[in-house]
């Protein structure tokens, strides 16, 4: 067709296109022959095994709309069946051998081909040593290196030797392990514990292997024992219904059963807040509840009698708990290893016999009293009971640091000093052959205290007994107890004097005089704490800025207010601050003697009462003290 190059030929050929009359020339297809056709394999034009005079089949081929063209088949490539065959056969070979080798242990680094084992007996004694064997199998073909043993011990476990110390985790290097090779460590332990007790030991071995940087652990089987006896036994005897108020004796007694002498021994209570310590003997070596053994032989016993007062509601019930063990080599009032335990339990019951006891008009567990004054003890029976008691008698045991023979004055009971007691009964009081439910019977004596001495106090115990049946013969027990205390409080005393420094004495109009004040502040019977003392100066006086003083001393230049922080002061002793002041009298102070000082005043708490302590001293004048060897009048203010 030739290509249009005019406009007319453009028109006809849309005219043409568009004619549906048009008709259209037929085309002759050309067919496809089957005939093989060797390619090229390269980018020549035609196969080397055709020849040049032979037409090309493909060329000058015309493909209808109603044809389509078929791809030439191409040649099978079987090289690459082959190639897939061998790779698959090769590969399968690989895993079957590989699976082989690691199934019948040929793995280098198997945690399954390490055994690790824990032996020991599974009964020991509490204290007793304990010889246990770790033994580790490596059957790997390569060794285990930085090899590492742990142990988890129970509670109580405790190392051998001179210097046994408290056992938790211990770590044991063992270096590398060859393969093959077997290692068995011995170790020894001492396991302390009640009598019938589980406990159990873990093992773990901790390893690398070479090549890696991971760290591998192998577990072995828990060892588990029973303590089967304890060394040592403790009994606790005591009542156990008991009247709120009341005094109880508590008798603490360890026995050894070990074979040989137990040493560095601790026993530890702990009290409820129902109980209150008061005395034990021996006494504790720490606190109220801790006393040290420092031998107990084989069969041995070993006694505490502990005192104290049980305070509670009726029915109320409370424990105290005790242990026994070797002291903790990091702490040597704690116990390291419970070998023993027991109990104290009581019950409050309703009180036979209410007691009630005041000392100078004040009830309660402690009455505070003035250093050294005498004191009035009153002491009142009820029969709390629905039953009349009998033959009853009452016993008030004093003591304490504050009395001696001569402090207990009967009054209307009898003091036996031999006793140290004071006892009403029915031979000295007709009262008490019989008191009816609800009756009261009051008694009283004096309580003289003796000289002063620190931390002074003194304590009275009160017993009731009667027969609660009216038979002779019927016994007579303890149906009432009570118990007060009283704490003779110390005193804090403040002086001041005057010394003159320079300036004129007597001191002159115009002229300016200085002073030398010191305040002494003098503890009593008891160290006190917290001390201040505070003063001021008066409006004509300076302060000097010049002092010494155990303490801190603060002044305020507006208010010419002065004020010490005095702090502690011993028994006994005292402390002293000591400044300069200055005057320059004016025509009217003349024949006076001025005011270098207004009053002081000190606070201070008693260490031993907690109560407050306060005393005071009087403004210091211009005038000085004859004992300085000045005549009378040397402070008055002259012209």
């Amino acid at each position: 067709m030739k290509p249009l190059q005019t406009q007319e030929q453009i028109d006809e050929m849309r005219r043409r296109l568009y004619d549906r009359g048009t008709a259209l020339d037929h085309v002759k297809r050309h067919e496809l022959s089957d005939k093989k056709v060797d390619v090229s394999r390269d980018w020549s034009s035609s196969s080397p095994n055709m020849r040049s005079n032979e037409p090309d089949p493909l060329k000058n081929v015309v493909v209808t709309e109603n044809e389509t063209l078929e791809e030439p088949v191409k040649p099978k490539r079987h090289y690459r069946s082959i190639i897939l065959g061998v790779s698959v056969f090769i590969f399968a070979i690989v895993a079957i051998v590989s699976t082989l080798f690691l199934y019948f242990g040929g793995n280098q680094i198997s945690n399954d081909n390490i055994q690790v084992s824990l032996s020991g007996p599974q009964f020991v004694g509490g204290g007793e040593i304990m010889s246990l064997q770790v033994t580790v199998d490596n059957k790997n073909s390569v060794p285990i290196q930085s090899a590492t043993l742990i142990l988890k011990y129970p509670e109580g476990t405790r190392s051998v030797g001179e210097t046994p110390k408290n056992l938790y985790e211990e770590r044991i290097p063992i270096s590398d392990i060859a393969a093959g090779e077997v290692q068995t460590i011995p170790i020894q332990i001492a396991v302390f514990g009640e009598e019938s007790t589980d406990k159990q030991i873990q093992t773990t071995i901790e390893y690398r292997v070479n090549g890696s940087n991971g760290m591998f652990y192998k577990d072995a089987e828990p060892l588990a024992f029973k303590i089967s006896s304890s060394p040592l036994v403790l009994r606790i005897d005591n009542i156990e219904k008991v009247a709120s108020g009341q005094v109880v004796d508590i008798t603490i007694t360890a026995v050894s059963n070990a074979p040989t002498p137990l040493t560095d021994l601790v026993i530890s209570a702990s009290y409820p807040t129902g109980f209150i310590f008061e005395k034990s003997d021996p006494a504790p070596v720490y606190g109220q509840n801790v006393w040290h053994i420092d031998k107990i032989l084989p069969e041995e016993e070993v006694s505490i009698k502990l005192q104290g007062v049980t305070t509670g509601l009726t029915e109320e019930t409370f424990r105290i708990n005790f242990a026994i063990g070797p002291a903790d080599p990091n702490n040597q009032y704690l116990v390291g290893a419970n070998l023993a335990q027991g109990r104290a339990d009581f019950t409050i019951e309703r009180p036979f016999i209410n007691v009630g006891i005041s000392i100078d008009g004040k009830t309660g567990q402690v009455a505070v009293l003035p250093e050294g004054k005498s004191s009035s003890v009153k002491v009142d029976i009820t029969n709390t009971l629905d039953e009349t008691v009998y033959d009853m008698a009452v016993e008030v045991i004093p003591g304490g640091n504050a009395l001696t023979e001569d402090s207990i004055i009967g009054g209307n009971g009898f003091y036996d000093s031999n006793r140290g007691t004071v006892r009403w009964e029915v031979s000295n009081n007709s009262s008490f052959d019989k008191v009816s439910p609800g009756d009261s019977r009051p008694l009283s004596f004096t309580v003289k205290p003796g000289p002063n001495r620190t931390t002074a106090s003194y304590d009275l115990v009160v017993n009731v007994y009667a027969r609660r049946v009216a038979e002779t013969s019927a016994v007579e027990t303890l149906i009432g107890t009570a118990r007060a205390e009283a704490k003779y409080s110390a005193t804090v005393k403040l002086g001041s004097q005057a010394a003159s420094k320079s300036g004129p004495v007597p001191p002159k109009v115009g002229e300016t005089s200085v002073y030398t004040i010191t305040i002494a502040a003098e503890a009593g019977a008891n160290d006190t704490a917290n001390g201040v003392v505070e003063t001021s100066l008066p409006l004509n006086i300076d302060w000097l800025n010049s002092y010494q003083a155990e303490g801190n001393v603060s002044f305020n230049t507006v208010s010419k207010k002065l004020q010490w922080n005095v702090g502690d002061i011993e028994s006994g002793k005292r402390k002293e601050l000591t400044f300069d002041v200055s005057i320059k009298p004016s025509t009217s102070q003349i024949g006076n003697s001025p005011v270098l000082i207004n009053s002081q005043t000190i606070r201070a708490n008693d260490r031993f009462t907690s109560e407050l302590l306060q005393d005071s001293s009087p403004a210091v004048t211009t005038e000085l003290s004859k004992e300085m060897g000045y005549e009378e009048g040397n402070g008055k203010v002259v012209k």
